[in-house]
């Protein structure tokens, strides 16, 4: 958990030698290797549970004051050893491509906790991964999810729930128009846009049919040209290689950023529930920030479960750090409004000082000392620099609910 190698260099020995260090305890490789096994990784689960349900009051949400939780959903696949092709298997299936490992998080914006972290096979899709999150839905739940989440069923559920959904629309769904209880024609609707020079096109539709029909916003932004033929090239080439061409109305469909969303436009104009989608993005920059400093995704070749004991572990001490972030960025925010504190660079000092807060945790040095030392120094250091151009994602935040 505290090791400062990275998992793929991390031997059994040098796991020993941490023991009797740290702990004074002696223990062969042989016995150690033993130590992982089901009971063990049920151990750490239940502890990684357990900093997922531990969260800090730290009163930051007031901006979001519409919505009970404002929960982020994706996942991060990365590549494993051969050996592991049976419980992680590649999308070539057993018998070819490479052992993939896929994790599914959930991210609560408002509250900055994580719902969920959780090791799945890659060749699980993310649409039956949210059928298994219907339960933990609750009302005024804000949800937002990639297009490749949902479903019609999946968004009828939450619109039952009296929670709230916002997604970019998949191509393929056929939106009918209340006003003229027709489907949106893309091709008229493009011409009209690029007449008017139209910024955005709002209006209400429904979606699917029978029981699992739901009424929303939809808003369709044009993409640039350079972007809509990428996105034509990149969808004839797989369309290709199942043997089918691409619709004259999928073409024009693809003119469009689509997105709907079940919020009022009196908690959210359109292009707020533009801008809110993107902080999407931040989230997944986070996980990139994890792989690239803690190398999360760099692993070697053992039994199963000493891979799952690792990565869990290492996802308990990111946990642990994440509130030391929350409470910095905080203090950070309370003191000097307009600031915060950048993940990257947090992380970046989390990972070198990771021998000190392990003492804290031991109980061999106090938290304010640790502070003292490590954190109170350089917290100038920490802070997001603003990029010419580029908002920030709190700023955004701040924009759309405090206009």
């Amino acid at each position: 958990m505290f090791s400062g190698f990275n998992h793929n260099q991390l031997s059994l020995q040098e796991c020993c030698n941490d023991l009797a260090q740290q702990h004074g305890k002696s223990l062969s490789k042989v016995a150690l290797h033993k130590r992982f096994n089901s009971r063990s990784q049920d151990f750490l689960k239940s502890v990684l549970a357990a900093q997922i349900a531990s969260k800090l009051n730290l009163d930051q949400a007031n901006c979001w004051q519409s919505f009970g939780r404002v929960l982020i959903a994706d996942s991060s696949k990365f590549s494993l050893p051969e050996q592991y092709m049976e419980d992680y298997p590649g999308f070539g299936g057993c018998r070819g491509g490479s052992a993939l490992m896929n994790i599914q998080y959930a991210f609560d914006l408002k509250h900055g906790d994580w719902e969920n972290l959780e090791f799945t096979k890659a060749t699980q899709n993310d649409q039956s991964h949210s059928k298994k999150t219907l339960q933990h839905i609750c009302k005024g739940d804000l949800l937002i999810r990639d297009q490749g989440y949902i479903t019609q069923q999946y968004l009828s559920k939450v619109v039952q729930e009296h929670a709230f959904f916002l997604n970019r629309m998949p191509p393929k769904w056929k939106p009918v128009e209340i006003n003229t209880n027709k489907v949106i024609d893309w091709a008229a609707l493009y011409l009209q846009m690029e007449r008017g020079k139209d910024s955005h096109f709002e209006t209400m539709v429904t979606i699917g049919a029978g029981k699992d029909a739901f009424c929303c916003r939809l808003i369709a932004i044009v993409i640039p040209e350079q972007i809509w033929t990428e996105r034509i090239r990149k969808a004839q080439k797989q369309a290709k290689s199942y043997g089918f061409a691409l619709s004259d109305d999928y073409k024009e469909r693809c003119r469009f950023s689509v997105f709907i969303t079940n919020v009022g436009a009196e908690k959210l104009k359109a292009i707020d529930v533009v801008q809110l989608y993107r902080l999407r993005w931040q989230i997944e920059l986070v996980f990139k920030t994890w792989k690239s400093l803690l190398g999360i995704h760099q692993v070697k070749a053992v039994k199963k479960e000493r891979l799952e004991c690792q990565l869990i572990a290492r996802f308990i001490w990111i946990l642990i750090n994440w509130k030391i972030f929350q409470c910095i960025d905080s203090f950070i925010k309370s003191n000097s409004p307009g600031y915060a504190c950048s993940i990257w660079k947090f992380f970046k000092q989390a990972r070198q000082y990771s021998y000190a807060l392990r003492k804290v945790l031991a109980g061999n040095m106090n938290l304010s000392d640790w502070c003292e030392l490590f954190v109170y120094p350089i917290i100038k250091n920490l802070l997001v620099e603003h990029k010419k151009g580029k908002k920030p994602a709190y700023a955004i935040v701040h924009d759309i609910f405090n206009p």
